[in-house]
């Protein structure tokens, strides 16, 4: 018979009896559910809890993360931990899902059986040609105090959570384990693989955190390095020196804490500087962190507090020092207030290195202690060039006259121009098939670094860009510029103001012009293009305020090319010719105008700074200050991120 169930449905009654017998079921299922996980200990669960004398399932866990690049720490820790009870270590079965669960899950799982079995290790780096094997995933079973403790061991596993290294201490007596946990910290510093190595950070392979990288200790000596007079010996008193006579510093009050800035051109030996930095201070430790890797500052001045005596080193630093967005430099302000959280006391020296000190200008003087020397590596002169070109020449068969007409011939280039160079010269005499090179092959080899072709690759090796000039229009016809100049800020800060006109070509003869080819083009954002081009023009002359002639034929140039730019672009254009400034103009620049740019741009900075500083400046000229400094903030982001490196 069929009933009518409420909404319309029509039930039989053997539909009726499957329906209860169904419900009955589930049940029953139920409460054998309950009943098989309620209290019930996996094999790996009865295991520790016989080592322990107490219900494993029924203790708390204590965790502790350990960050990637102290996990092989950890693990020397533990290892002296069980060598002074007997302890032993067993490996857990389970396959992938015990890296999905807690040590309690381990202990008493619903529907996984977690069994002892054999332990996972895997191989980590102890130093720079070495290796340790270290359990990756474990149970150690030991005794601290006089008291059972259980340490569940599991390395860094993107499929694990939480993914970074994890130590789980499982133990009935609670003050036991608490001082077991301060015993591992205080042996992972004592017994610590990073003591006295040279480390570099990168980011770990499941992208979390930091690890460490080692790096061979360089061995560049003294005589390995061509400087100027004074300024080697100046570097290492301050970094090592200090080090050496802590003690009499500490007595006498004083700190130990530095911060150095190198700074100059690339090539001129800044980094081999902080290899011999490196060299000189054999147990130090030291970290080397190099463009986006200083990201990591944070995790190195942790190491550095830990094991002072350290070097921490900090290469290319303008590569985080441009702000992002509207917070000033937050990653070179990361670094500072890593200086900021030292100790006075602490024998920590921060070493940085850059190619553009004009753009850390504004962070530093915003922050100042900091950094408490700065020394200038520059271009070697006339008698280092002949130095370094002898020193690169040692072994060779070439005559001193030949290297010293070569080293005057090749002026405004750096030691990485003279190795080069040197190279080539013996490529050039084994590529004829001759073991040694001689007189001749330096003198063709120059001629060939030297040639306007080459020009990229001088730059490349950090030689200055000449400017090439003559008396004569540019080839696509630009107009001639005359120039007047006013000095409103005073004889030291001059501002530099062009002046385009008709003047008849021959009146100009005694003008520099500058006609250097394009090699390519930049496109550049409007609103930063707009910023650029001003600050050119207070650049564009330099009659009666002793500026240089050069310099203002090169902002000329720049500035024309914008404008027959803008000529030929395509698209809309705003009121006064220029595109809009949601758009770009791909402006044709010659090697080195991106630098030549950021320097204008960042002298313009200055300018503003010096104005605001001012308590009397009027409101208005106040505002348009601040917008300049906006506005050349952020053409300096643009500019500092086209730079060669």
């Amino acid at each position: 018979m069929a009933e009518t169930e409420p909404g319309g449905t029509m039930l039989d009654d053997d539909d009726r009896r499957l329906m209860h017998a169904v419900n009955a079921y589930l049940q029953d299922m139920h409460r054998v559910v309950q009943s098989d996980t309620a209290g019930d200990r996996t094999p790996l669960g009865d295991e520790l809890s016989a080592h322990l004398g107490v219900d494993a399932a029924t203790l708390p866990v204590t965790s502790e993360s350990v960050s990637a690049h102290r996990y092989v720490d950890a693990d020397i820790a533990l290892d002296e931990l069980m060598s002074r009870s007997g302890g032993r270590l067993i490996g857990v079965t389970g396959g992938e899902q015990r890296l999905h669960v807690s040590a309690s899950d381990l202990i008493a799982g619903a529907y996984s059986q977690f069994a002892p079995g054999p332990v996972s290790y895997e191989s980590r780096d102890v130093s720079a040609d070495a290796q340790r094997r270290v359990v990756s995933f474990g149970v150690r079973l030991l005794a601290f105090a006089g008291q059972p403790l259980a340490i569940v061991q599991r390395a860094a596993n993107p499929r694990s959570a939480p993914p970074q290294p994890q130590l789980e201490l499982i133990g009935s007596d609670a003050d036991a384990t608490a001082a077991a946990l301060v015993e591992i910290r205080r042996l992972m510093i004592e017994r610590s693989v990073l003591r006295g190595q040279v480390l570099s950070f990168a980011p770990t392979e499941y992208g979390h955190g930091a690890g460490a990288t080692f790096l061979a200790r360089p061995d560049v000596a003294a005589d390995d390095i061509v400087l100027g007079e004074g300024v080697l010996s100046r570097i290492v008193d301050h970094v090592v020196g200090i080090g050496d006579h802590r003690e009499a510093l500490r007595a006498a009050g004083q700190h130990l804490k530095r911060g150095v800035l190198l700074y100059g051109p690339p090539g001129t030996g800044k980094t081999l500087t902080v290899r011999h930095l490196l060299s000189l201070t054999p147990d130090t430790t030291a970290v080397v962190l190099t463009g986006s890797s200083i990201r990591f500052i944070t995790a190195a001045a942790e190491i550095a507090r830990t094991f002072a005596p350290a070097l921490v080193v900090l290469e290319d630093i303008d590569l985080v020092a441009a702000d992002r967005g509207h917070s000033p430099q937050p990653v070179l302000f990361d670094v500072l207030d890593a200086l900021d959280g030292l100790e006075p006391d602490a024998d920590i020296a921060f070493v940085m290195t850059t190619n553009h000190v004009q753009i850390l200008e504004e962070a530093l003087a915003a922050r100042p202690g900091r950094v408490d020397l700065g020394v200038e590596i520059p271009l070697p002169d006339e008698a280092d060039r002949r130095r370094l070109f002898r020193r690169y020449a040692h072994g060779l068969t070439l005559s001193e006259q030949a290297l010293d007409a070569a080293a005057d011939r090749a002026a405004g280039t750096t030691g990485s121009f003279a190795k080069e160079l040197l190279r080539g010269t013996v490529l050039r005499a084994a590529l004829r098939g001759d073991a040694e090179a001689d007189d001749a092959d330096l003198a063709a080899t120059l001629d060939e670094l030297l040639d306007s072709g080459a020009a990229l690759t001088r730059v490349l090796l950090g030689s200055r860009q000449e400017l090439t000039l003559s008396a004569t229009p540019g080839a696509d016809g630009a107009p001639p510029f005359t120039a007047t100049a006013f000095s409103p800020g005073g004889p030291d800060d001059p501002v530099l103001v062009p002046t385009e006109g008709g003047v008849p070509w021959e009146d100009l003869a005694d003008s520099p012009v500058d006609t250097t080819p394009p090699t390519h083009e930049l496109v550049i954002p409007m609103p930063v293009w707009h910023t650029v081009y001003a600050r050119l023009g207070n650049t564009g002359s330099v009659e009666r305020v002793g500026g240089d002639p050069l310099v203002a034929a090169r902002a000329v140039r720049i500035q024309h090319a914008g404008g027959v730019a803008a000529e030929r672009h395509p698209g809309p254009r705003a009121t006064g010719g220029w595109p809009r400034d949601d758009d770009h103009l791909a402006v044709p620049l010659a090697e080195g105008d991106e630098e030549f740019l950021l320097e204008i741009v960042a002298k313009s900075r200055q300018v503003s700074r010096r104005l605001l500083a001012d308590g009397d400046l009027d409101a208005q000229t106040r505002r348009e200050q601040e917008e300049c400094l906006e506005a050349d903030a952020q053409a300096l982001r643009f500019l500092a991120e086209q730079l060669p490196r």
